[in-house]
């Protein structure tokens, strides 16, 4: 399904609003997807790589962490916006990666720290709005090759480190979907339309997974997962006001 020609309204949204931006990899997919939409509507955008306080609107982002390490990515995020980086901004972003997450990794306790320092941060920087991101999705290994794995009574690759990267965004709707406070990356990755939904099952629960169409490796997002992702980015920033009152 094509992405269709964005509305000048969405764009001057976007215009109109500082926004900053904390993340890895996944992140750059993001901003290459809105640059490529802007040029196709011929809309001037502003993107800038800094952790200095944003001087025009657009988006000013900026690598944070290690990737593996995602306490470092909550850590540097939350130094770089005490810093600084978030002064005059109405919106602030920080994303996992998908790298960030195996088959070991303690769910539940990594979201309840990404919360946390979330909402440090809105607490002492009341003036931002700051939203949360649901962590990335990998590809889930399919064909022969999964096939031979289950009838081993093996879980084929990525089935496992998906399902923690869904408790982890679990997690995060619960406590930000109501309040508009989430920006759900995991769930457009895991719809390639309207209609299909890429999920597997493990421990006969369904697992969301990022669709293989979407990707280039089975991680990055290729022009059309971009691109999609670009276009739900644009439609969620519409829905936030450009400022939010200090509370």
């Amino acid at each position: 399904m094509p992405i269709t020609h964005i509305n000048a309204p969405k764009w001057q949204a976007l215009e109109k609003k500082h926004v900053i931006f904390g993340h890895q990899s996944v992140g750059y997919n993001l901003l290459n997807g809105l640059t490529r939409l802007a040029d196709r509507d011929g809309v001037k955008i502003g993107i800038h790589e800094q952790r200095t306080a944003p001087a025009e609107p657009g988006i000013s982002h900026f690598v944070i962490g290690a990737n593996g390490d995602p306490h470092s990515k909550i850590q540097d995020f939350s130094g770089a916006v005490d810093a600084g980086a978030a002064q005059g901004a109405d919106i602030a972003l920080m994303k996992l990666c998908y790298i960030d997450f195996n088959a070991a990794t303690d769910a539940r306790q990594l979201a309840n720290d990404y919360i946390a320092g979330l909402e440090a941060l809105a607490l002492r920087h009341p003036a931002t709005r700051f939203v949360a991101v649901t962590a990335p999705l990998m590809a889930a290994q399919s064909g022969p090759k999964a096939w031979a794995k289950q009838l081993m009574g093996k879980q084929p690759n990525g089935y496992l480190d998906n399902a923690r990267r869904a408790e982890f965004n679990t997690l995060l709707r619960e406590r930000y979907l109501a309040e508009g406070r989430l920006f759900d990356l995991a769930r457009i990755e895991a719809t390639s339309n309207r209609d299909t939904s890429c999920k597997v099952q493990v421990d006969g629960q369904e697992v969301e997974a990022l669709c293989p169409e979407l990707t280039s490796d089975g991680g990055h997002l290729n022009e059309r997962g971009q691109e999609l992702l670009a276009d739900a980015f644009l439609n969620f920033v519409d829905t936030l006001p450009s400022k939010q009152a200090a509370k």
